[in-house]
């Protein structure tokens, strides 16, 4: 029995921060999968043909040609191919990667799994390409596809799946999540292009400190509700983690085979276990590895404390990313979040002493939100100590109560969630609107930090901090000579990956 696991090609708009990074959803399946004996491999089509464009309407596709993926399809000639959508926004590539397996050979069995799936399962098997769809965490479920399919390919009541029988769509159970992930191995690196990820970082416009960085995740799950969050349709809100040691032999791990200098952890919620956090920073301390990382999903501001920063500062962090959300208290409580501003405002100001850049993320264009909501929210992002922020427009995901919220209210594209592109109108406001507030808002920030430049000296501790600084000031200076191409364009485009699963 051979298995092919896929990452879909990629279409974008031509202004969208572009790039790709190792798919660590795939490479945790496939190394799963090993480890029972199955024969597995990865194709990323989206890395692999990260140069080969082709225009799709107003969009730009990246990855590889049709034509090719055939033929690798021929070569890998599997009878089970796994399919990841990690977004609804490009739900659309996953189909299309359905149709050409199947284009190949009808008999081969689809699967498909990962965000988008897991909050709107019976929308995918709407698509007859798609077999059977995994809900949520998917190592379990799909060795279970595997083992059923092989025998009998019966995959009726396999736990956490969604099947199509006899024309009805078919719920099962869902399957329990994992509670000891220390017993899961680490990610199949080996089945995946990390020689492409390493060039792609190394000669697009990136934001890392050094020269080789990768992803690691620590935790799954989240124990916050924010409505606008799609997090928990594929982890759970249950918080779960590994131990500090796990983490770091991961870390030591690529440290020793890919020359890692650099990681940024990919959790939902690291700092949920404070004591956890600090002892990952004591591990990494303790082993002498000489590392830089970041917190590019976020880290909740409210959980962290000075000695619990000052231990991540001297274990190799640098950069933080605060989702923020709202400035207004009337939001904040709408979306389910709740945190107190003057402390979020001390603990990002001692950040800023003691010498870590910092992120907010901030989101405005909520359903029923006013303009005085969103001007309190560019106004906390001016008034902090934030050295960067970025505005998103509120983009309703399928599986979330926000989404919920703009279908009762008749917000929603007529032609449905796939396009929803970078949010939708609102109760009080059009998309176009949005979009004049959203690069206003990018607009105001970055004028009130040019008015303050020698507020970043206080970054420099060391020559490799003076070498990044001038680093960002050279990715910076077009839209510092141009700051109305901001409006076009939007902060995440500078700052990519500030937050990749918003």
């Amino acid at each position: 029995m051979k298995v092919l696991l896929l990452n879909p090609f990629l279409t974008v708009y031509p202004d969208d921060p572009g790039g790709v990074s190792p798919v660590l959803g795939l490479g945790y399946l496939a190394a799963y999968l090993e480890q029972h004996g199955v024969n597995v491999f990865v194709l990323d089509i989206a890395a692999e043909g990260a140069h080969e464009v082709r225009i799709v309407g107003k969009k730009l596709r990246y990855g590889l040609g049709i034509r090719e993926i055939k033929k690798r399809l021929k070569e890998y000639s599997p009878q089970i191919v796994g399919i990841t959508c990690q977004s609804t926004l490009h739900a659309r590539d996953a189909y299309g990667t359905a149709k050409i397996v199947k284009e190949v050979d009808p008999k081969i069995l689809v699967v498909m799994g990962g965000a988008h799936p897991s909050s709107d399962p019976c929308e995918v098997l709407k698509d007859k390409n798609v077999d059977i769809v995994v809900k949520g965490e998917g190592e379990i479920t799909f060795l279970e596809i595997v083992k059923n399919f092989k025998k009998t390919k019966n995959l009726d009541n396999i736990l956490g799946t969604f099947i199509r029988k006899r024309g009805k769509i078919i719920e099962n159970p869902p399957r329990p999540f994992i509670k000891e992930l220390n017993s899961l191995p680490f990610p199949a690196r080996h089945l995946l292009p990390m020689d492409i990820y390493f060039h792609e970082i190394a000669t697009r416009t990136n934001y890392i400190m050094r020269k080789r960085e990768a992803t690691v995740i620590t935790s799954r799950g989240c124990p916050g509700n924010c409505i606008f969050c799609a997090v928990k349709t594929v982890w759970g809100r249950r918080w779960r983690a590994r131990s500090p040691q796990n983490v770091v032999d991961e870390i030591e791990e690529l440290v020793k085979n890919y020359h890692i200098e650099e990681i940024s952890f990919l959790d939902d919620s690291i700092s949920v276990d404070r004591e956890r956090l600090m002892g990952i920073c004591e591990e990494i301390i303790k082993r002498k590895l000489n590392i830089k990382w970041t917190t590019p999903n976020g880290i909740a501001v409210w959980l962290l404390h000075k000695e619990l920063l000052r231990k991540m500062k001297q274990a190799g962090c640098y950069r933080l990313t605060f989702g923020l959300e709202s400035g207004n208290k009337k939001t904040l409580k709408f979306l389910g979040k709740n945190y107190n501003y003057n402390y979020a405002q001390a603990i990002i100001k001692y950040a800023h002493h003691i010498g870590l850049w910092t992120i907010g993320t901030f989101i405005i264009g909520f359903p029923y939100e006013k303009l005085d909501s969103i001007e309190d929210t560019i106004n906390f992002a001016i008034n902090s100590y934030l050295d960067f922020a970025i505005f998103y427009i509120a983009n309703p995901l399928p599986g979330t109560p926000m989404y919920d919220i703009y279908l009762k209210e008749g917000l929603l594209p007529k032609t449905g969630a796939l396009n929803v592109v970078r949010g939708c109108k609102t109760k009080y406001f059009t998309h176009k609107e949005l979009k004049k507030l959203q690069g206003e808002a990018f607009s105001r920030f970055l004028r009130s930090r040019l008015k303050r430049p020698w507020r970043y000296l206080n970054k420099i501790r060391s020559l490799e901090d003076f070498t990044y600084i001038l680093k960002l000031g050279r990715n910076f200076s077009r839209f510092i000579l141009n700051p109305t191409s901001i409006e076009k364009k939007g902060i995440a485009a500078l700052w990519e990956g500030g937050n990749k699963r918003k």
